[in-house]
Formats: structure tokens, C-alpha cells, sequence
């Protein structure tokens, strides 16, 4: 049976991404905000607040918000949807985690009340003051990406928008959920659940400096000019493999080889082959095929 695609947004899904960005120090590297981004956000907070914060974000690192969000009804902005997630009792909490099929841990209301302490903390001394042209762009990017799906073309639209992920039907998926997002570029993280799927798309929505080059041809690039992402890329054509398979051939630690699948994805070199229960990956040529022309119009443009 095949599932459906649709896109939402709203401020607390960039919110919460921000914030997931932030204190996940593994991927700090490769985050295209960069080292600058991370130091400037850093001293808004006492180091006290800081640690605690981490640790807060590991004890809760298994509530997801996304259903929750995506069930918010009225206003959801920033502080409208935690007023509206404060407000519900334990059994409001447990009836929606059921109905997305989540696996509903005992202490779900402690949980919830020490995720709004954290996102409450990191609302008033960054999020709230985050330029607002990013949120107004965020949500032109969604209503652009909805009015492209009609209604045949719903996995093309999800693996334009994602750089190359590619979701197979399964007898229980419904739903596949789009939701552009900013700070986590150039992520694409996905919530799987049983029968719907949020997915976080990266975002170049703002303009780039005059004389720069596009981050898409930056990662493009940058992605190309690495042995290793080469020989990667050359065992992924013509076929699927799983990430097992490619340490195996490439011979180097899964440490390193995900670091530099990371930058493939990035540059939608890569193709995601995912169908709930495994997941592989093969060359992407469209990207390839692109690059002269990119090349081209930032050396003439």
C-alpha cells in the first residue's frame, strides 16, 4: 500500500531542530552553521546551564515532540504550543503517543515536564530572538514544496526535497510528513514510527554573499574532493549496499565511514534505499550530472 506526503510547519518544529543541533556535539563538524555558530550560542548561557541542559536532552532523548506538534490544534507558535503541551493531562499525553503506535515510556509526564524546562530555557535566551526572515522563508518553503505534490508524484517530491531518500511502501506506513528546517543544514533526520514518518529536510533559504558559492555547490565540492568519498561512490554505482557491506569493502572503521557518508548525503551524492527494515545506499548520478552546469553559473553568474 502506498503512503501519502504532506508538508507542515511551524516554529517549534525549528525550534526543537535548532536546539538538537546545538547539543548534539557528534555532529558539530559538519553542521553547515559551523563552529561560529556553536561558540556564539554558547556564551548566552552560564556553563552551569549549559551541562545541565546536555544532560536534560540525554534523559529525554526518547520523547520525540514531532506527533505532538504535528496534533497541536490553533496557534503553534513557539510559546502557544508549550502553553498547549503544559496543559495536558497524563492521559491526553498517553492518548496521543497511542495514536502514533509510540512506545510509551512509564514516566511520559516527567518526561514532558522536563523537556518544556529545557525548550523554555533555550526559547528565551536564543530561539526568540532568531531572525525572523528565517521562519517567514521556512514557511514559504513549505507552502512552495505542498503546492508541488498532486497527488501522483508524492515519493519524487520526498527525494528532491531530501537529496536523495527513497521510503518503499510497507503494509503499515500511512504517512510520510516533510517539514523544512534551517539550523540542522545539511541534515536530514527522520522520526520513524509504525505507521507515519517525519522527516526534517535541510533548507538554503537565505541568500548567499555576493562572489560566494552556493552551499549546494560547496558541499558538492567539498564531497568530491576526498579518496575515500570517491571510492565510496564508485562502489555505489550500479548498486545497493548496506552500511555493513561498505566498511567491509572500504576497510576503515564505521566511526569513519559514516562521517563520510555525512558529507555524500550532504551533497545528494548518495541514494537512502529505506523500507522500515533496512537500509542501503547506491551512487545518485543526478547530482553528478549537475555539477558542470553549477560550476558553470557560479564561474559566469
Amino acid at each position: 500500500m502506498d503512503y501519502k506526503v504532506e508538508v507542515d510547519f511551524s516554529p517549534m518544529y525549528e525550534c526543537v531542530n535548532s536546539l538538537i543541533a546545538f547539543t548534539n556535539k557528534q555532529n558539530h563538524n559538519a553542521l553547515d552553521a559551523g563552529k561560529s555558530w556553536i561558540h556564539e550560542v554558547q556564551n548566552r548561557f552560564s556553563p552551569a546551564k549549559l551541562q545541565l541542559m546536555r544532560e536534560m536532552m540525554k534523559a529525554t532523548d526518547n520523547f520525540t515532540l514531532a506527533p505532538y506538534i504535528w496534533t497541536c490544534p490553533g496557534e503553534r507558535s513557539v510559546n502557544g504550543f508549550m502553553d498547549w503541551l503544559e496543559s495536558l493531562s497524563t492521559g491526553e499525553l498517553f492518548d496521543i503517543a497511542s495514536q502514533f503506535h509510540m512506545s510509551v515510556p512509564s514516566n511520559l509526564s516527567s518526561l514532558r515536564n522536563q523537556t518544556l524546562e529545557i525548550l523554555r530555557e533555550w526559547n528565551s535566551q536564543y530561539f526568540s530572538q532568531v531572525n525572523s526572515v528565517i521562519i517567514d522563508k521556512l514557511i514559504c518553503e513549505a507552502e512552495e514544496r505542498r503546492a508541488l505534490l498532486d497527488g501522483t508524484n508524492d515519493k519524487e517530491v520526498y527525494e528532491d526535497a531530501t537529496q536523495g531518500m527513497r521510503i518503499y511502501p510497507t503494509a503499515k506506513l500511512k504517512k510520510v510528513i516533510l517539514i523544512p528546517q534551517y539550523h540542522a543544514r545539511p541534515f536530514v533526520t527522520s522520526t520513524l514510527l509504525d505507521e507515519v514518518i517525519f522527516t526534517n529536510y535541510a533548507c538554503d533559504i537565505m541568500p548567499t554573499e555576493p562572489g560566494r558559492p552556493d552551499p549546494k555547490l560547496l558541499r558538492l565540492t567539498r564531497a568530491l574532493s576526498d579518496e575515500t568519498r570517491l571510492v565510496i561512490l564508485r562502489l555505489l554505482t550500479g548498486k545497493q549496499l548496506s552500511f555493513s557491506e561498505i566498511v567491509r569493502e572500504v576497510k576503515l572503521s564505521k566511526s569513519t565511514i559514516h562521517y563520510h557518508l555525512i558529507f555524500l548525503r550532504a551533497a545528494g551524492l548518495v541514494l537512502v534505499h529505506y523500507d522500515h527494515k533496512n537500509t542501503e545506499y547506491s551512487l545518485r548520478s543526478e547530482a553528478l550530472n549537475k555539477l558542470p552546469q553549477q560550476i558553470n553559473d557560479y564561474f559566469h553568474n
